[in-house]
């Protein structure tokens, strides 16, 4: 095989591309298209193992093993120890749930099929993020995958070259369109870490290579572009908010964008800005930037350091670069520089170690349920947590529901998740998000006492306000279906009173580190927690008004006192401030007083019940009130009947 030829521009490309990704890691709010500098990379990818498949099928010296080989050898050193050094932070700092799911990305990582793992969960850009080490895995996955077929493609078509770039325009157009079907079904999780709705983004670099000679040249003559294709890159990374309408699509104009960039790679104008020795440098550490930026990030945020935001982020930065290059500088490059010399039955050796690593570690995690026993109080709470009896504590027996997500149809919902009194005519909806299936056992022991009957529908990360959008990350948890659902519920079923239940304050607050689960709409995409309190406020009275409007008494159930970390991470003895609860949920005392909303309206305060005049404590009876930081425990619902119990009077 002959010598790879360098491009100081296209590592230079590489270097922005890099950068940018880990800026909008660390610091989302600074590049919210920072995203799309992997789809750079795709592109980037594309272009160069396409020419380099090309110019050694030309010269009758092209090897399907040795490229395989050699693939293997550049990449997996490095990974295997990144994979290596994510069990030990995960086994130091990731809870037991966190890292029992841990242990499927590790499984699949062996095989380089995380996207499909990371497509059934939530979005790329949502708040459980943090705990998922291996999450960065899902682009490395969908490169491995194009290696392993596109060469093999090249093959076939160098038989039948005048129809190589038909070929690749067509692969191109139905890649493009799976990932618009995506876009349609919304299913942008799905779409994003889809490697058929990704083969286009290679193709367009591919593309590049069996271009007219004569294309290439005039192209390469236009400064004009070279500067095009610059500001559209970065209008891109600064502007292209991944909670934009069809975001996926126009993921076309960066990728085509820096497309013109490589074809004028050889330019004196592209040397000049993109062949400077820092970009070509950090380009060329591209690689093991990627890898190890985000494990980094998950110890740095999981670790309960006593830094301040800023010193914890200066000091990530430099733990990244730091480890970075010591491990490209003595894994990656001794690898790299004597790739021949290593047989394929080391390589193929090599591999399987890999991965029986990868299962068997993988497989113990999993096995182990997460290995509870790191954390010896997370055992405590567990059996805490069980050691309380509804039925003997209350008298009552709660009715068991399925299927009750605003997903479902208002057959299904009407169907299966009804609870109470199953002779009453007086009818209450429980509306929320997770924290509503929290609040079930109170409503449903209150509707028995209080000959009502009760239907259920939650949505995790959805709180229950027509016409928004709750962005957590790339999907759009709150369906535009969620609005016609709800009316096909009070279509199917009449009520009295629809209970609002959510975790509100997060909606409106978001998080100290990042601005998760604000809350969005048609109109604005709420990037802080200022405009989400507007987006709130706004919908917040339309939904009151639209269940007033046929009838329907809402009663707005606040957020429970939530705590700053998990139960199972604070001392027995923990209590919080009452001021400071008061202070969390002063947004939505705020916007919905009764004297400033037309219609019927009340209001459930679980602080009322739970909290002293001073303080809120975490437990009640000897029982631990909540299983989380956020969500109350069975002996918490138990304590709440009374109240619930108010408001069905």
């Amino acid at each position: 095989m002959s010598t790879k030829p360098f491009y100081p521009a296209i590592q230079g490309l590489r270097a922005l591309s890099i950068v940018a990704v880990i800026v909008f890691h660390f610091q989302s709010n600074w590049l919210a298209g920072g995203y799309v500098g992997v789809d750079l990379f795709f592109v980037i990818s594309g272009f160069l193992i396409t020419r380099m498949i090309e110019r050694d099928l030309g010269t009758g010296s092209f090897s399907i093993t040795h490229f395989y080989k050699n693939r293997v050898v550049r990449l997996l050193p490095n990974l295997f120890a990144m994979i290596v050094a994510t069990v030990v932070i995960s086994y130091l700092v990731l809870r037991p749930y966190d890292f029992f799911q841990y242990a499927k990305s590790l499984q699949l990582s062996a095989i380089y099929l995380t996207n499909m793992v990371f497509a059934k969960q939530q979005g790329y850009f949502d708040m459980s993020r943090d705990v998922k080490p291996l999450l960065h895995t899902w682009s490395l996955s969908i490169e491995e995958q194009f290696y392993v077929l596109f060469p093999l493609l090249m093959i076939l078509l160098f038989k039948f070259r005048k129809y190589r770039l038909p070929a690749l325009t067509m692969l191109a157009i139905a890649s493009f369109a799976m990932r618009w079907r995506y876009t349609q079904q919304e299913l942008p999780s799905e779409g994003f870490f889809s490697f058929f709705g990704r083969v286009w983004e290679f193709i367009v670099g591919a593309a590049i290579v069996y271009l007219p000679q004569t294309w290439r040249t005039k192209l390469a003559q236009q400064p004009a572009l070279f500067w095009l294709g610059m500001c559209v890159i970065a209008a891109s990374l600064i502007g292209l908010d991944e909670g934009l309408p069809y975001s996926g699509l126009l993921l076309l104009a960066p990728c085509l964008a820096i497309a013109l960039i490589i074809i004028q790679n050889e330019s004196p104008l592209a040397t000049q800005w993109l062949g400077a020795r820092p970009l070509v440098f950090i380009g060329g550490m591209s690689y093991s930037l990627y890898l190890w930026h985000w494990p980094l990030m998950v110890w740095f945020h999981q670790s309960d350091f006593a830094f301040s935001s800023d010193l914890q982020s200066l000091l990530l930065v430099i733990t990244t670069i730091a480890i970075s290059y010591l491990a490209w500088r003595y894994i990656e490059e001794p690898f790299r520089e004597k790739k021949h010399k290593y047989s394929g039955k080391v390589v193929a050796v090599s591999v399987i170690f890999f991965g029986l690593f990868c299962a068997s570690a993988g497989g113990y995690i999993y096995a182990q349920s997460g290995m509870e026993l790191r954390f010896p109080n997370y055992t405590v709470v567990a059996k805490n947590l069980a050691s309380f009896n509804f039925e003997t504590q209350t008298g009552i027996t709660l009715t068991a529901l399925t299927r009750c997500s605003s997903d479902s149809a208002a057959s299904e919902v009407v169907h299966n998740c009804a609870f109470g009194d199953a002779q009453a005519t007086k009818r209450f909806l429980v509306l929320g998000d997770s924290h509503a299936g929290s609040w079930y056992p109170a409503f449903d022991a209150a509707a028995q006492t209080q000959g009502w009957q009760g239907v259920q529908v939650s949505l995790p990360g959805c709180p229950p306000l027509l016409g928004i959008q709750s962005w957590d990350g790339a999907k759009n948890i709150c369906k535009p279906q969620f609005d016609a659902r709800v009316q096909a519920l009070l279509g199917a079923q009449s009520f009295q009173k629809v209970f609002l239940v959510a975790f509100w304050s997060m909606y409106s607050e978001g998080d100290e580190r990042r601005p998760y689960h604000f809350v969005s709409d048609s109109r604005v995409v709420s990037r802080d927690a200022a405009a989400s309190k507007q987006v709130m406020a706004q919908h917040l009275k339309e939904t009151i008004q639209f269940f007033n409007a046929r009838g329907i008494e809402v009663v707005i159930v606040h957020t429970v006192p939530t705590l700053p970390k998990r139960i199972q991470d604070l001392p027995n003895d923990y209590s919080q401030i009452r001021s400071a609860v008061k202070e969390r949920n002063r947004f939505m005392k705020e916007s919905i007083d009764p004297a400033q909303t037309a219609g019927s309206l009340s209001t459930l305060d679980a602080a009322s019940v739970l909290c002293t005049q001073a303080i809120c404590p975490t437990r009640v009876n000897g029982y631990v009130m909540y299983s989380d930081n956020n969500h109350i425990s069975l002996a918490t619902a138990a304590q709440l009947i009374p109240l619930v119990q108010s408001a069905l009077k």
